[in-house]
């Protein structure tokens, strides 16, 4: 019979990393929900999403991807943007190559975002310029800082 040493921390930083991987999966990278027939098989976007005084700003890498192929919806506080980027891995033609790697993305990518105010979803503005794909969300009237101004009695 061979003892072993118990190490007390050892179980404490494997429950550690155990939340760690639970609050990434779920808080961090939001689920894609399958019953969306448009979302389905598509990988995640990455974004950059920053505020401005009045507005959202989101930016995504959509390399060679034309601005009337990019789809951009909104409903509330969310934000959805879907893209097909070309890739030369999914042509007929690639089949025929003995690949020794496929790191570039391609194919289609989506990303809801969520903001944290109400938004007007009627002023949104979207370009693309050399693969980089910027998304303007005015926030709603009632979400954008006022300035009170104090009068003097």
């Amino acid at each position: 019979m061979v003892m072993q040493r118990w190490d007390p921390f050892g179980d404490i930083v494997s429950l550690r990393d155990a939340m760690d991987r639970l609050f990434e999966q779920s808080v961090v990278r939001p689920q894609r929900t399958p019953s969306e027939p448009s979302l389905a098989g598509a990988r995640m976007m990455p974004v950059d999403v920053f505020e401005k005084d009045s507005d959202y700003v989101i930016r995504a890498y959509v390399p060679g991807v034309k601005a009337e192929d990019v789809e951009i919806g909104a409903e509330r506080e969310t934000v959805t943007i879907k893209a097909h980027i070309p890739g030369e891995v999914e042509s007929d033609e690639s089949r025929n190559y003995k690949w020794l790697a496929a790191e570039l993305g391609y194919g289609d990518v989506v990303r809801m975002v969520t903001l944290p105010m109400p938004i007007n979803s009627s002023g949104i503005e979207a370009q693309v310029d050399n693969g980089v794909l910027t998304v303007v969300v005015p926030k709603a009237e009632e979400a954008k800082p006022k300035k009170i101004t104090v009068k003097q009695k």
